[in-house]
């Protein structure tokens, strides 16, 4: 029954990402995503090529729906994805394994899931910001959009990740 809570939360979420891009834009320099939170409570048993694909997918989907480029969400969400074990291991050690492959605040901590969360929401949004610039932004705009993004993003992803796995 909880797999499919948590299907249904990420569904939900993707749809709440699409109304963001089209609706709820802050500025031009704050993106808000809830993906890389998404991305980060996969269940462990997920591999990289699935979470690689289901990455990819999702970020097909909310820019398919959403009014960016095709591809730019993808682009930034493969990588965390394929980073997902390295971070998991650097932050949660070895703990992973006698947790019984569960990933939630309640059990590892809020420290633990706000730092690999800031590292998860650095990785999207310096691919992010890279290839939405495309080199035609100097380097202090992309910059400061990159920081207020993760400032703001980071936040916003811990509170994803309670929600999506509240136990």
């Amino acid at each position: 029954m909880k797999n499919y809570r948590f299907i249904l939360l990420c569904v939900v979420l993707i749809v709440a990402q699409v109304f963001l891009v089209n609706f709820f834009s802050l500025s031009r320099w704050v993106v808000i995503s809830l993906l890389p939170a998404i991305i980060l409570m996969l269940p462990l048993k997920m591999g990289h090529i699935s979470s690689m694909l289901l990455a990819f997918l999702i970020g097909f989907v909310v820019d398919f729906f959403g009014n960016g480029m095709l591809g730019l969400t993808s682009i930034a969400l493969v990588p965390v994805a394929l980073s997902r074990f390295f971070v998991y291991g650097m932050v949660f050690g070895d703990e992973m394994s006698s947790r019984a492959d569960v990933i939630s605040i309640s059990r590892l901590g809020v420290l633990r899931i706000t730092l690999a969360s800031l590292l998860m929401c650095g990785l999207y949004f310096l691919v992010y910001v890279w290839v939405d610039s495309a080199g035609t932004v100097p380097f202090w705009p992309a910059f400061l959009r990159f920081f207020l993004s993760v400032l703001v993003g980071t936040p916003v992803s811990v509170l994803v990740s309670k929600l999506l796995r509240p136990e």
